[in-house]
């Protein structure tokens, strides 16, 4: 009897047993999902998914449980897994913020939170660009835009693609960036710039202020915003040296800078090997010099030879015959040939209701023709136009069988064609440089000016200050404040020189600057 009673006890206890874990095969998945979630302390299937539509959320979910079910084991009834090739447990979209090829990491920024975490890779890590082909390590540039996923509580990065719906430029080099209006502009797109933007030049993170407009960028974002810029060809510095014969003269280098030439100047370079020219006076030197990134070149023009000062005859043909011509700030009569020593010289070409031209002129042959045809301006037409409008009607009120007059045959009717036009008709020079010259003269005007408000710079101590090129002073010092964009160069004996691109505001109030201390240079 006592046997059939120890039976029955056991059936007994083993029905409660089977009972009991009916309802928790039904957590257990979901149960080690929140153990494994807690691990990493990354909180993507909470606090981060709150922020993501239902739809995104469900479907992640949805994911994490299959792979789950699917991939992992449970060993002997117990909370420990062991985690298989291709096994994950969280999807994210993130930015790439650093690589580290020997210990095999990669450093990430969540797109949503812009949490940051690392995570492991090895050789069954798939890896594939915005295509779906197979890349490798290598190939994943920082700051670009992925899709990710991993394993939480091993910290193993499973999967990764690059962003296939994202915004991506490859070697852009034409764009400006307004960084007082967190913009960012490419051609006829405009994207704003988070505020979390992961900047990376030389496989090292930098701030969005050591983007030089000179620099040659790759871009990634989503929809209008730009999440990660990588600088693939940056900039470095030129300081001349003994360049007292060529003061208030030009420095050309490649086609990329044209400068008027100041005492103790420090250029902003495009890195890569250039074409280096200076000249005053018709007096030349030309030398080949190449630029490191964020290294500084010296160019001792003191031991240049310097060729024989000559000059050239200039014949100027211009439409309206009403125009008038400036070289280098002076009118000249265009009625005869006009002299000009050999090098760069500054022409502007003006008349009442036409586009101002502005832009350089190089001499460098005994004799030369240059014909400048000037564009109405868009007032001027549209005056010539209502005039016209208005005489039509006029001369049909007169007479009812009278044509009504048309607008001037030819006469354009979009800015692209005039520019076009424009464009064709100029010297082939180089009009955008005469652009920048102007506004760094104008800025160089404001440093000597005598503002109320002025931008101090109070950082690091010591350090030689360049605006735009231009010398300055010694930290701590300051300069007169001008709303505008402007490069900040910082140059001290034994550390790296470094230069900012500032967005001064209109303010009426004095601006404060404290940058990072210089990098000192290895001996």
């Amino acid at each position: 009897m006592k046997k059939g009673k120890n039976k029955n006890r056991i059936f007994l206890l083993l029905g409660i047993v089977l009972i009991t874990m009916i309802p928790l095969a039904g957590c257990s998945l979901g149960a080690v999902s929140d153990t494994v979630g807690n691990v990493l302390g990354i909180e993507t299937s909470q606090s981060e998914e709150s922020s993501q539509d239902t739809s995104s959320v469900n479907s992640q979910d949805s994911a994490k449980n299959d792979a789950l079910r699917n991939q992992i084991n449970v060993v002997n009834n117990s909370d420990s897994i062991t985690r298989t090739p291709g096994m994950y447990d969280s999807e994210d979209t993130a930015v790439v913020v650093k690589k580290n090829l020997e210990e095999r990491t990669i450093q990430l920024q969540n797109l949503a939170t812009s949490r940051r975490y690392t995570l492991t890779y090895d050789g069954t890590t798939k890896l594939f660009d915005r295509y779906d082909e197979v890349v490798s390590m290598e190939q994943i540039q920082e700051a670009s835009l992925v899709t990710v996923r991993f394993y939480k509580p091993d910290k193993a990065l499973t999967y990764l693609k690059i962003y296939p719906e994202g915004v991506y430029y490859n070697n852009v080099q034409n764009y400006t960036m307004d960084l007082k209006e967190g913009t960012f502009r490419v051609g006829d797109e405009s994207y704003n710039i988070s505020g979390h933007i992961v900047v990376v030049s030389g496989g090292r993170e930098v701030d969005l202020m050591d983007v030089n407009e000179m620099d040659v960028l790759s871009v990634w974002g989503s929809n209008s915003m730009i999440y990660g810029i990588n600088v693939e060809r940056g900039h470095g510095y030129l300081r001349l040296q003994n360049e007292t014969y060529f003061l208030n003269g030009w420095i050309e280098v490649g086609d990329k800078i044209i400068r008027k030439i100041s005492e103790d100047m420090l250029l902003v370079v495009p890195e890569g090997a250039f074409r280096v020219t200076v000249s005053h006076k018709g007096s030349s030197a030309t030398q080949e010099i190449q630029f490191g990134r964020n290294e500084e070149m010296a160019w001792d023009l003191g031991e240049v030879e310097i060729t024989i000062v000559q000059k050239g005859s200039i014949i100027f043909t211009v439409t309206p015959a009403t125009a008038k011509v400036s070289i280098d700030g002076r009118e000249v009569d265009i009625s005869k040939p006009v002299e000009l020593e050999y090098g760069l010289h500054r022409m502007r070409v003006t008349a009442e209701g036409y586009d101002t031209v502005a832009q350089y002129i190089k001499v460098g042959e005994p004799s030369a023709n240059i014909e400048i045809a000037l564009e109405q301006s868009e007032e001027s037409t549209q005056e010539e136009e209502s005039s016209q409008s208005k005489k039509s009607e006029a001369d049909a009120n007169e007479s009812s069988d009278s044509k009504p007059v048309s607008s001037k045959s030819g006469m354009k009717s979009s800015n692209s064609d005039k520019d076009e036009e424009e464009e064709e008709e100029k010297p082939s020079q180089k009009p955008s440089n005469d652009e920048e010259d102007e506004e760094s003269e104008n800025k160089s005007a404001a440093v000597s000016a005598n503002a109320k408000y002025r931008v101090y710079i109070d950082a690091p101590e010591g350090a030689e200050v360049y605006l735009d090129g231009n010398y300055v002073g010694v930290t701590p010092t300051n300069f007169p404040k001008k709303e505008g964009g402007y490069v900040v160069t910082l140059r001290r004996a034994g550390y790296q020189t470094r230069s900012y691109t500032l967005q001064i505001d209109s303010e009426e109030k004095d601006v404060n600057y404290s940058f990072t201390e210089l990098i000192k240079l290895e001996e």
